[in-house]
């Protein structure tokens, strides 16, 4: 819609211009009246308004000086249409030497001045196209030549050929970024990128009253950044913030997805835009730090103190302990603490980074050292690119937990199936090292194993518990020594690994129903 201010110093002139035209079909929108023509200037100042429709014979200044004054002295372009009872044919000349786009005479005809509105909004409608398509090249070539860091007289001199729309005043370059994308939905961020071009310049041409090029830049790293100016800012009292969660909002709603905003320094010049870009994206980062914050101003949080510094041991090693035994609540309850530690030592992101990266590098060792292959972790892919992903502070802890929960299994079922060929050599081992010390709890650290879990399965395997298996394979061998060997029932004992003679003649006698003195009495009457 093309702003309209109605100037007559007769109510109800104006209030019947109101509602003699269908202004909206006709592509215009009345924002504002006066009374007479100095107030009308200090309007046509303020909101510098497409159309101007006045009437001549007015106090204070007539219509002829309100056109004059807006040409001359505020050196604002909007268009004039005179509404006049006076059919003189000397206003008539002076308002075509201003460029007064038609003289109308009261009382006045609606289809005559419709007709006039329909070919003035198409006459608007080009001139803007024009305008856009040279803001746009102007600003495309400001910003090429505004991040390659050439002279600022060439930054200026294109400057200069801009409307006044983005001359004056302050910049801050905006970055808008999209978070939570999966693989899918990063495949798909060109089209995405090409609808918040769209959303945005909607957004701020509802919210600004804006009618000028919105620039809009797509950076790099594809996400999308745009340029405010105080002009934006006319109806935010001069504050970003507003703007900035308003324009978030829009594209949220329309996407569906969470949005970050980032917002550059301020800068009064357009060839210093460069220092306002770089600030919005050196804060993307301060995300995983300002929980429950959706846009980030420099300017407000250059100064925010964080720590370069790392998880304590014990946390990973806590961690690590609960993966291997694949206990969920304790793992959950482990990542909450980290991620405790990280809000309450207001960690700097690139220590986050850091430590998320030391955890996930953890279970990958522990799953190669266990012969396995980390690929089975279904989540892998996303966890070890999570930084691609513009994830919040929420949706990195969501992943890491279904990271680490999906790790846990994995190292379990690579357990059992170690298991499965190690409790063989297990037995073997036992077989040839029954004399010594050696019991369930040292043969189950050896073979990195839980003693509980080795337990079950040696019985499930073998269909004896290790303990009696141990103890058989001793008495067996004490007997074959009484037999063959003349050696003494002490040197029997400690020889199959029995440390107390006592403990091995009271065991022989339960396996045996004799003591080994008698089985040796008895072997030597055959």
């Amino acid at each position: 819609m093309f702003r309209t201010v109605l100037v007559d110093d007769e109510v109800f002139v104006r209030q019947g211009l109101k509602s003699l035209i269908d202004w909206e079909e006709c592509g215009f929108e009345v924002v504002a009246e006066a009374a007479n023509g100095e107030d009308a200037l200090k309007i046509i100042k303020d909101i510098k308004p497409d159309l101007v429709i006045t009437d001549i014979r007015m106090p204070v200044l007539n219509g002829l000086e309100l056109i004059e004054q807006t040409k001359e002295k505020l050196k604002v372009n909007s268009k004039f249409i005179i509404v006049s009872g006076y059919n003189d044919f000397s206003y008539a000349q002076k308002a075509v030497r201003w460029g007064v786009i038609d003289f109308v005479l009261k009382p006045i005809d609606q289809e005559d001045l419709q007709a006039t509105l329909l070919k003035l909004r198409d006459k608007l409608e080009a001139e803007k196209a024009n305008h856009t398509e040279k803001e746009k090249l102007l600003l495309n070539q400001i910003f090429t030549h505004t991040w390659a860091e050439v002279d600022k007289k060439k930054v200026d001199l294109l400057a200069s050929l801009l409307g006044d729309f983005y001359k004056g005043g302050n910049y801050y370059y905006v970055n808008v970024e999209l978070n939570n994308l999966t693989q899918t939905e990063q495949d798909a961020i060109q089209g995405k990128n090409s609808l918040i071009k769209d959303i945005l310049s909607e957004a701020v041409e509802k919210l600004c009253k804006d009618p000028s090029y919105l620039a809009i830049y797509e950076q790099p790293d594809e996400s999308t950044g745009f340029l405010i100016t105080s002009n934006h800012l006319l109806k935010f009292k001069g504050t970003i913030d507003q703007l900035a969660e308003k324009i978030r909002t829009e594209i949220e709603l329309t996407l569906n997805t969470p949005v970050m905003i980032y917002i550059g320094t301020k800068v009064s010049d357009l060839s210093d835009v460069k220092e306002s870009y770089d600030t919005a994206n050196s804060i993307r980062n301060y995300k995983y730090v300002l929980k429950n914050t959706n846009v980030i101003i420099y300017d407000e949080v250059k100064d925010l103190k964080t720590s370069y510094t790392e998880l304590n041991n014990k946390l990973y090693i806590s961690l690590m302990e609960q993966l291997e035994e694949n206990n969920p609540s304790e793992i959950h309850h482990v990542i909450n603490k980290i991620f405790s530690e990280f809000e309450t030592h207001s960690f700097d992101p690139s220590a986050i980074k850091t430590s998320i990266n030391r955890c996930v590098h953890k279970v990958i060792q522990t799953i190669n050292d266990m012969d396995g292959e980390e690929k089975r972790i279904i989540s892998l892919p996303a966890m070890t690119n999570w930084e691609k992903y513009n994830l919040t502070l929420d949706e990195l802890k969501r992943l890491f937990t279904n990271y680490l929960l999906e790790g846990a299994v994995v190292i379990q079922e690579l357990r059992k199936e170690n298991m499965k060929g190690d409790i063989y050599k297990l037995k073997a081992y036992v077989e040839k090292n029954y004399h010594e010390n050696i019991s369930l709890k040292s043969i189950a650290s050896k073979f990195y194993m839980n003693p509980v879990y080795l337990g079950q399965l040696f019985k499930k395997t073998f269909g004896v518990y290790f303990k009696e298996y141990l103890l058989t394979l001793r008495i067996d061998e004490a007997k074959n020594l009484l037999r063959k060997t003349d050696l003494r029932v002490y040197e029997i004992a400690e020889k199959v690994g029995f440390g107390s003679t006592d403990y091995f003649v009271t065991q022989f006698e339960k396996v045996s129903k004799m003591t080994p003195t008698e089985y040796r009495n008895q072997l030597l009457k055959k």
